[in-house]
């Protein structure tokens, strides 16, 4: 049998300089870990020549290395159509990342158009690059969601305490007018000013609603893997008793148990879920099936489990099970 860590490092070693402070870094990355500097490495799209084999941007319509054309006639307007769709995509990309939307879901099908367009196979390049910018999207808008959920709950919490909720109500009247006009980023940038505005009135609301949404999210994670989350569960019940109650206090300390007692058995669930989703790799692969997305899943929850974070791991291993299905 196939040794899993065995194929993961055939993969390709990406190396780069901070452009920044010029220091070398070795795999990916998503900040300078001299400088911190932040990074958006975007791939360009391109499609292998048939003729010579050279990687060639996808928006050339001859192989520059042996002159060849590089299309069939019938896949002319996909050809013309893919690094369009992926101009569309990358600036949902940089919005997500600068606002801390989860994206997951859109950056995987972003490599699988990659490979696709790399083996000339632009009908699939161009479905899955459409996914993407569909799941990214979606991302975008639960995002906007939650946060106009939140600066509501936050108007009233700031009014509550005695304070003028006047410049919380305007940053969520900004976001719902920015929103309408379709400006993700400019909403998502409303969303930030009024939670920074409600901070200084009811910093303790928003911590304690922080540690509750963690141990909510946790629960739910845990819950796909069938983990015992009775006492969890009930410590948020507490939590959210409390939080009616005006208790911020007490809301961040029962959310914050709640999710240390749920974390103490983590560590050896996940390692538990790592085995049997290796297994599973490992039988996909024996199928035929393109594992090359699960493999990458499985080495983050891998780099997870090793920075001590056995709940990021769980999240990704969830990940892992949607994308088995879907091979």
């Amino acid at each position: 049998m196939p040794d899993y860590q065995g194929d993961a490092n055939h993969e390709e070693v990406f190396e780069f300089d901070c452009p920044e402070c010029g220091a070398h870094i070795v795999g990916e990355a998503a900040k300078c870990p001299k400088c911190g500097t932040e990074f958006v490495i975007e791939e360009v799209p391109v499609i292998e020549c048939p003729s010579c084999g050279e990687s060639v941007p996808a928006e050339s319509s001859s192989c520059p290395s042996c002159g060849k054309p590089l299309v069939e006639e019938g896949d002319e307007e996909l050809r013309k159509e893919f690094p369009m769709l992926v101009a569309e995509v990358k600036p949902l990309l940089i919005i997500s990342q600068d606002h801390g939307v989860e994206v997951g879901e859109g950056r995987r099908l972003i490599d699988k158009a990659i490979r696709a367009g790399k083996q000339r196979d632009l009908a699939t390049a161009v479905q899955m690059v459409k996914e993407a910018r569909s799941s990214i999207r979606a991302a975008l808008e639960a995002s906007l969601d939650s946060e106009e959920e939140g600066l509501e709950k936050l108007g009233e919490v700031v009014a509550r305490s005695g304070s003028d909720p006047a410049e919380v109500l305007d940053a969520l009247a900004d976001l719902r007018s920015l929103r309408r006009d379709g400006d993700m980023e400019g909403a998502l940038g409303a969303a930030a000013k009024g939670r920074k505005a409600a901070e200084r009135s009811s910093g303790k609301y928003i911590e304690a609603n922080e540690m509750y949404e963690a141990l909510s999210r946790l629960i739910e994670v845990c819950d796909h893997f069938y983990l015992d989350i009775r006492e969890a569960r009930r410590m948020l019940r507490e939590a959210n008793d409390a939080g009616d109650q005006g208790d911020w206090g007490m809301m961040g300390i029962v959310a914050r148990k709640g999710r240390e007692q749920l974390m103490q058995g983590l560590p050896e669930a996940a390692r538990s879920e790592m085995r049997k989703a290796k297994n599973q790799l490992l039988d996909a692969k024996a199928d035929g099936k393109d594992v090359r997305t699960m493999v990458k899943i499985l080495k983050d929850a891998g780099v997870a489990m090793n920075r001590g974070k056995p709940d990021e791991a769980l999240d990704l291993l969830l990940d892992f099970k949607e994308e088995l299905k879907n091979v």
